[in-house]
């Protein structure tokens, strides 16, 4: 049992930096939106497991199938008899002092046993949802903050104590600030297109700015797939094909967004809709309802391009250097240093004088 938010913990670097936007990102107690509600798509597990996979995920409301796959697939490779160097053991890897207090005869057969596939995904499932109810009392009790799901991947992979002890899911220690995010890009091939409840990401702040609006719309897709072609007024979508770089990758078989896609989700769902941008990165850029600004001006939720007047890239600024993108393929939607965009950057700021209620 491993680890968690990689992103989590570059958010919580932010904070240092005085720009308002960050600290609105990380005091949610929201239930992860990337794909928690989806139902598991048929013939991605292997079939001797599906029907136990399906059955974990009703256990509670916040742990779905892809969710369960997800994880068993971060932590053995859908293994039974895996091992990890450290003592895990099986598909879903519980330490052996671990295993007593959520080992179950699923199947019945006599025999409690984390090698036994039943009882093991079983056993995962419990532990994912006691620790939801933990969780959530913590949450409302303001003992720890941050993403539900992420919370609960922390403890699976570094215990629940550690959560305590970080008073949140943002641990460092080598391994679990990459675990969440893992699992989180793993959840799009074993989710059934359709069946993605997306309202469940809705970061609209009523009475804050436009901007803060279009960067909370966006970073609560973090941990998603880059998909090339993805992505919607209404979130993220199957990719499509290019015959090239992002067919290699499978972006095709994918549900996710990429550059611009995400860029046209955050600032629909902030002008409540009544922006919708075009899905290409220089008819964003050249669309005369965003204004220019000088780098010295940018703000949170502005929309910020490489240099140049065909621009391979678009992205949605944080402020203090920072910015949240889908880079490209392989890759997941994430928070990067604005840097990365190189010398001379183009910004276009969108919403003037839009005030959502």
């Amino acid at each position: 049992m491993k680890s968690v938010s990689k992103l989590v913990a570059l958010l919580m670097a932010l904070v240092m930096v005085p720009v308002l936007v960050v600290a609105i990102f990380i005091d949610s107690d929201r239930e992860n939106p990337s794909f928690a509600q989806g139902k598991l798509a048929t013939g991605t597990v292997p079939p001797e497991f599906e029907a136990w996979v399906i059955r974990a995920g009703t256990l509670c409301e916040e742990i779905s199938a892809p969710l369960i796959a997800a994880q068993i697939e971060q932590e053995s490779g859908w293994n039974p008899d895996a091992v990890s160097p450290a003592g895990a053991q099986g598909l879903s890897q519980f330490m052996p002092y671990t295993w007593p207090s959520y080992g179950v005869d699923a199947d019945g057969n006599g025999v409690i046993s984390p090698f036994d596939p039943a009882d093991a995904i079983m056993a995962q499932a419990k532990f994912d949802c006691d620790t939801v109810a933990q969780a959530k009392q913590d949450l409302a009790s303001g003992r720890i903050k941050g993403d539900l799901i992420d919370i609960v991947l922390a403890a699976y992979n570094c215990g629940y104590g550690c959560v305590i002890s970080a008073g949140g899911p943002q641990i460092v220690n080598g391994e679990t600030e990459g675990y969440a995010p893992g699992v989180k890009a793993k959840m799009a091939k074993y989710t059934q297109l359709g069946t993605v409840e997306l309202t469940h990401c809705s970061q609209f702040r009523p009475g804050a700015t436009f901007g803060t609006n279009v960067a909370a719309a966006a970073l609560c897709w973090q941990g998603t797939p880059y998909a090339w072609g993805g992505g919607t007024l209404d979130g993220p979508s199957q990719g499509i094909r290019d015959g090239g770089v992002a067919d290699s990758f499978g972006d095709y078989e994918k549900v996710g967004f990429d550059c611009s896609g995400l860029v046209l989700y955050a600032v629909g769902q902030a002008s409540g809709k009544s922006i919708q941008l075009p899905h290409y990165t220089t008819s964003i850029l050249n669309d005369t309802r965003g204004h220019p600004v000088k780098e010295d001006d940018i703000q949170p939720g502005d929309i910020v391009f490489p240099s140049g007047g065909n621009p391979q890239h678009v992205a949605i600024a944080l402020g203090g250097g920072q910015m949240v993108e889908a880079p490209q393929s392989g890759d997941q939607v994430k928070i990067s240093p604005l840097s990365n965009l190189g010398p001379g950057i183009e910004i276009r700021r969108f919403g003037a004088g839009i005030q959502r209620q």
